[in-house]
């Protein structure tokens, strides 16, 4: 905290991903600091970043949108929004208008006999969060337990079609009357009622189910997620949770623990399960299934797996927000223009080469930075910003593809290879080098740049601290691929079966592997500028790892990206030659006497295709390989938790350091935890918020 009266305190922050944009935004609530963003390239935004691409497409790194518990990140966003207080009627001027609401999630139940149970699961919507700009939290266990009990009585309301109703009606009866019967002073610990009542009707259940000779699809999903949601519960009782934590349970595996409390083998394998697993991509190596095609267990530390399920179980509003236009649009312009209104300076083009210690090693004495471009007009800033076409001839701030060469010195040579200044493997020339310095610089540096970096950047570092090292050779990360189809045909047409209502779409993250997440996005084709007789009807995204087949290559190998994007497009074809017919059977080449096989897609629906082309019509969609240090997704896996640092906790005095792979309590990789990070960045700095104040964080340190 400082003095109105005294020095700014300088806070340089290094990258332009989530975790430095919301530290950048919570610090800059308190008066008294100057706040300098350095980010390579020219956009923020990190994972999260997105583009305009030919016809004003809009290009992700993957599936991005919001969970109804991200308790930190929405309440941010609206602050951002509240603050830039756009004029009514432009394009995204709330985030109201910026988030979809979403209640259905598609879960594919495989079995080994081939058979594919597939069922819609609805989260029913609720009126605890009736203004996203004053959102709430989980203030403490009580709190989140009692949120999900709520949302599964939500759920059960809104899915009675099943043998199990009448004994849910009375089991959950039972619950309620167990908490309201329970002393106020009594901790939702082992000794508390409710657990008895928990573990009689999950026995309840299972008695039922034996005595049905042939119990219907439908009674079989049902008991398996109130298998699931009771032993999560259970589970968090009887290990006392409320009073030990949840990184007590961080040395086991997931599936183990849930094991330990009696869930169901089949509950384990089932997609309810493995929906927190898939979403954060727990794979070790990537790898989601073996050289025959089997799948793989994931890994993940069981009080992560516990805690970020609860919290998503126990959301307001709506379960799952998609973005209402590209994450660029919706969520990294906005923060940009909220962040220059607050008076943050960005320096793009800065890459960050090496942090270097002082000669005691006690602090950050500079920074070195390779500066990738300079402006046309020197001491100019650069404006990142795309103005893209919008409906009814408005305009939508949004990031171009490239950088805008018009105010730049330095202009693209058709002879380089890779001349993406966002690429690890790039060979753009340097254009200059920078060392910002300690005390002159910056008084405090936030390193906001992703894990997968550090040993790149942070050589002095790993070698005088053991924690970092250690952290480092703890945290695994992996690489990620995505990629988006433009078809000429809607959903329904192409054969999509599964009703669907309000604003639900087919999203899942337990279809077929090795690809497993997808998500149909046509709401955003509006903002998209196509030709009128080209226009798409329908936008699907794919998302999943992408294994790892060998240790990447130097950065002198500038063909290494596009060899990774070749293969992330050979893995699309693969995947769209055997499995896009369980999405839309009326999309593959025996139904439309496509010319390729016949379970293939029909790749001239795809949006640019001529008549009768092949897979190399998937040359004309976007396809991405999330190879590069920073890109890299942080995993959590058993027995990690305890070696993740603190954004305090970096052993150098005037250092910080902001990420999803930082310790934040919650501590899964996501948007919730960079900006849970973000801001206790912004506590050790300035006092704001206190660690209360941020949903998620261990309330008793």
């Amino acid at each position: 905290m400082t003095s109105d009266t005294a020095a700014p305190v300088k806070v340089a922050i290094l990258g332009g991903g989530m975790a430095a944009l919301a530290a950048a935004f919570e610090i800059t609530k308190t008066p008294g600091f100057e706040v300098t963003i350095y980010t390579l390239g020219w956009r923020l935004g990190g994972k999260c970043a997105s583009s305009r691409g030919v016809y004003d497409r809009i290009e992700e790194h993957g599936i991005h949108g919001f969970l109804g518990s991200y308790f930190n990140a929405f309440p941010m966003l609206a602050e951002v929004y509240k603050l830039l207080d756009r004029r009514a009627g432009t394009p995204l001027a709330t985030i109201s208008d910026a988030m979809r609401g979403m209640d259905e999630f598609q879960m594919y139940d495989w079995r080994p006999d081939a058979v594919t149970n597939l069922y819609n699961l609805t989260f029913p919507p609720n009126a605890e969060w009736p203004d996203p700009t004053q959102p709430g939290g989980m203030d403490s266990f009580e709190d989140l337990i009692a949120a999900v009990l709520a949302a599964w009585e939500r759920i059960h309301d809104g899915n009675r079609d099943h043998a199990l109703v009448d004994f849910l009606d009375q089991h959950l009866a039972e619950i309620r009357a167990a908490r309201d019967a329970a002393p106020a002073s009594t901790r939702l610990g082992p000794d508390h009622p409710l657990l008895a009542v928990l573990k009689f009707g999950l026995e309840g259940m299972a008695t039922i189910m034996q005595a049905l000779s042939a119990p219907d699809p439908r009674t079989n999903q049902v008991y398996t997620i109130v298998n699931w949601l009771g032993t999560l519960i259970v589970g968090a009782l009887t290990d006392d949770v409320a009073l030990k934590g949840f990184d007590q349970l961080d040395d086991q595996n997931w599936s183990d623990w849930l094991l330990s409390h009696n869930a169901r083998p089949e509950t384990v394998g089932a997609p309810i399960a493995l929906n927190t697993v898939n979403l954060s991509y727990q794979y070790p190596d990537g790898k989601t299934v073996d050289d025959h095609g089997r799948p793989l267990e994931p890994m993940m530390a069981a009080g992560a797996y516990l805690h970020w399920s609860l919290r998503g179980l126990g959301y307001c509003g709506h379960a799952i927000y998609a973005f209402a236009a590209g994450t660029g649009e919706t969520v990294i312009a906005p923060m940009y223009q909220a962040l220059v209104k607050r008076g943050v300076k960005f320096n793009f083009f800065s890459k960050v080469t090496a942090l270097n210690l002082s000669a005691d090693k006690s602090q950050v004495a500079s920074v070195s930075i390779d500066l990738q471009a300079t402006m046309n007009t020197p001491g100019a800033d650069y404006d990142p910003i795309y103005l893209a076409p919008a409906p009814h001839g408005q305009v939508l701030p949004s990031w171009p593809a490239g950088p805008d060469f018009s105010q730049l010195a330095q202009q693209p040579d058709p002879a380089l290879v890779n001349p993406n200044m966002e690429s690890w493997w790039t060979d753009w020339p340097v254009a200059d080098t920078r060392t910002l310095h300690a005390g002159i610089d910056y008084d405090k540096l936030v390193f906001g740049l992703s894990l997968g970096a550090v040993p790149h950047v942070c050589a002095q570092l790993m070698a005088a601290s053991p924690a970092w090292t250690t952290m480092c050779k703890t945290l695994p990360t992996v690489k990620t691929q995505a990629f988006q189809i433009w078809l000429r045909d809607d959903m329904q047409t192409l054969g999509w079966s599964l009703p669907l209502t309000g604003n639900g779409t087919a999203l899942s993250d337990t279809y077929r592997a090795p690809i497993n997440g997808h998500c149909e996005m046509h709401h955003l084709l509006e903002w998209e500028n196509w030709p009128g007789y080209t226009k798409p009807k329908s936008l699907w995204y794919f998302c999943d790892v992408l294994p790892e087949t060998a240790k990447p290559p130097p950065p002198t190998d500038h063909g290494y990206p596009q060899q990774a994007k070749d293969d992330v497009t050979a893995n699309a074809v693969a995947y769209l030659d055997k499995n896009i017919g369980g999405l839309m059977p009326l999309a593959i080449n025996k139904a439309r006497q496509g010319l390729g096989a016949p379970e293939a897609l029909d790749y001239s629906l795809l949006t640019g295709a001529l008549p009768g082309q092949d897979s190399r019509a998937l040359q004309t969609q976007f396809r991405r390989a999330n190879i590069d240090p920073t890109e890299r997704y942080v995993q959590s896996p058993p027995g990690s938790t305890q070696f993740r640092l603190r954004p305090w906790q970096t052993g150098f005095a005037n250092l910080l350091i902001a990420g999803d792979w930082t310790y934040t309590g919650l501590n899964v990789g996501s948007v919730e935890c960079a900006v849970m990070s973000g801001r206790l960045v912004s506590h050790a700095l300035t006092g704001s918020p206190t660690l209360l104040e941020i949903p998620g964080y261990p309330a008793f340190e």
